[in-house]
């Protein structure tokens, strides 16, 4: 009985989040010069942006806690106590809540921003921190934090060059790849650039 409110439960929810996502879609296709003028002035639509943002990080984070098996973490931020039941119709609360706020923004004519930031950047600046956190491992600075023995110094050591070689392993990796992509690009923009000179050349003859 129990597993059938539950299942009639989210039927419902699918079929909210159904009618929700056509609203969205109608609203986000719809001529910007057909909606009708916004009610809010810049700032306050920027802001209303803002908050449609924090809120949407905040419902990535509920589901980070849904999810634990995503990551390999060794130190987990949650106990995993959701059941699946649960976990999908939560997800559906997120699906529809997101639709709400693509509805909200897309009826202020406000544009929601692309990302900025390439995934390979933010991994590279990972990297460089996580190499900064290995060098604060030094017996140096962990003699800050009392006396060091010879043989504490040398376990550092070691600990740092194991660390050190697997993170900097990875960053060379990911820098070089990047690099051949980049020349890759490099040489089409200049196969392009030479085919549209000859072209030019050959009108000009």
């Amino acid at each position: 009985m129990h597993l059938a409110r539950r299942t009639c439960c989210s039927l419902a929810l699918e079929g909210s989040l159904g009618a929700h996502l056509v609203h969205r879609d109608a609203a986000m296709s719809a001529d910007p010069k057909s909606r009708a003028t916004p009610s809010l002035n810049h700032a306050q639509q920027r802001n209303l942006h803002n908050a449609c943002r924090h809120m949407d990080g905040l419902m990535k984070d509920i589901e980070i806690a849904l999810d634990t098996r995503k990551t390999n973490s060794i130190f987990p931020k949650y106990i995993p106590d959701v059941c699946s039941e649960e976990k999908k119709t939560i997800e559906l609360h997120i699906a529809r809540f997101r639709a709400q706020l693509m509805a909200v923004l897309a009826n202020q004519s406000i544009e929601v921003e692309p990302p900025r930031i390439t995934a390979s950047h933010a991994i590279h600046t990972s990297l460089t921190f996580i190499e900064i956190a290995i060098e604060e491992l030094s017996p140096k600075r962990m003699g800050g934090y009392g006396p060091l023995s010879t043989a504490g110094a040398s376990d550092l050591e070691q600990i740092m060059a194991d660390l050190m070689a697997t993170a900097q392993e990875m960053h060379g990796y990911v820098l070089n790849n990047r690099s051949r992509e980049q020349l890759s690009a490099n040489s089409e923009i200049n196969v392009v650039q030479e085919q549209r000179s000859r072209r030019r050349e050959n009108k000009a003859l």
